[in-house]
């Protein structure tokens, strides 16, 4: 947030410079995506244009090229008009066809065939050209909003790194009798581990639906570990990893 804040000033000043026309498109690359969204909506200054993304990929899984790697987006806000995630038309439309129409930032309502809106093409246009950067390399083009992005995240990316930083505590190293399923495992530690911390806290602090994932986590494990103990007929608890019978 501090850098957003750091960097609005300067914005304002080429603004003032400029003209309003010279804003530059701001493209957030974050791997939490409400958060952020939240941040440039509330301080950069309404002509810049707000491109949501999460490149799902990274130095090691896309050593190889990024043929074939998913690249979500969310069209946030174009010429002041914030844009809805699903249909990527202005959300601030009235009566007519679906988002052919829109409430500008002056409150005068506006058709997208209109030579008064051009300024909303060419804002079009240049996340469209951002975006086909991508697209050329082969990545997988994924329109997502914010909101359901984190809850997928929450869910399959943070998951990933809780279970392997998990699995990572408990000590796990090779063995003479390996399966590959072990193997596996034992590389999900490796990736999970070989990422920062920082990394693992902001999946969590900025995402609000991990709280509920390590809650479902937990509920999981005592479900598996309760139905181990009920077909062995013990009604009791594992302590220091020993079984203690409580009957």
């Amino acid at each position: 947030e501090d850098t957003v804040k750091d960097l609005v000033s300067c914005l304002e000043k080429r603004i003032e410079m400029k003209g309003k026309d010279s804003c530059p498109l701001i493209v957030d690359v974050a791997s939490v995506k409400e958060h952020p969204r939240n941040i440039l909506l509330e301080h950069l200054p309404e002509e810049c244009d707000i491109l949501s993304t999460h490149p799902m990929f990274g130095p090691d899984s896309a050593a190889h090229g990024w043929q074939g790697q998913t690249f979500v987006y969310e069209k946030t806000r174009i010429n002041k008009i914030l844009m809805d995630p699903v249909s990527e038309e202005p959300k601030n439309e009235l009566d007519g066809e679906e988002g052919d129409t829109y409430v500008d930032g002056k409150g005068i309502l506006c058709s997208l065939y209109d030579d008064a809106c051009d300024e909303h093409v060419e804002g079009m246009d240049r996340i469209e050209r951002f975006l086909s950067i991508w697209e050329e390399e082969g990545c997988i083009m994924t329109p997502l909003s914010c909101q359901d992005h984190d809850a997928y995240a929450a869910n399959s990316q943070f998951i990933t790194h809780l279970v392997g930083r998990i699995l990572g505590a408990q000590g796990l190293h090779s063995t003479p009798i390996d399966t590959k399923g072990f193997q596996s495992v034992l590389k999900l530690i490796e990736n999970t581990n070989a990422d920062s911390f920082d990394l693992f806290y902001g999946l969590y602090k900025y995402n609000r639906n991990s709280g509920y994932t390590i809650g479902r986590l937990r509920g999981a494990l005592d479900d598996v570990v309760g139905e181990l103990l009920q077909t062995d007929g013990v009604v009791g608890v594992f302590d220091n990893g020993n079984r203690r019978n409580l009957k």
